[in-house]
C-alpha cells in the first residue's frame, strides 16, 4: 500500500494534461477510505451569468471518484471507469468578483 504522500504525488503525476489539470483539481488529503479534493471557482468554470458551471461541479465529483478507485482498488484486478454519474445542483457558491 502507498504512503499519503506518494498517493498525492501520484494524482499530481496521473493529472497532466487531462481534465483534471485544465480544472486545476487539486487533490490535498488522504485517508484510510478517503481522498479529498478542491478546485478553484473561476471564471474558467463559471457558466455565462458568472455561476459555477454544473458540469464543472460533477467533473470535480466524477474526477475524485476515479482516483480514489485508482488509487484503493488493485487495477491489475479491476478494469476502473466510471459507468454512470447523476448530480442535483440546489445552489451555487458566492463568487467574488
Amino acid at each position: 500500500m502507498m504512503t499519503k504522500e506518494e498517493i498525492l504525488d501520484l494524482s499530481k503525476k496521473v493529472c497532466k494534461n487531462t481534465l483534471m489539470e485544465t480544472l486545476e483539481i487539486e487533490f490535498t488529503e488522504v485517508g484510510e477510505d478517503y481522498l479529498i479534493a478542491k478546485m478553484p471557482v473561476t471564471p474558467k468554470v463559471h457558466q455565462p451569468d458568472g455561476v459555477l458551471h454544473g458540469g464543472a461541479s460533477v467533473a470535480l465529483a466524477e474526477s475524485v471518484g476515479s482516483m480514489a478507485s485508482y488509487v484503493f482498488l488493485d487495477t491489475e484486478e479491476f478494469f476502473i471507469r466510471g459507468i454512470e454519474i447523476s448530480a442535483n445542483h440546489h445552489n451555487h457558491p458566492k463568487v467574488e468578483k
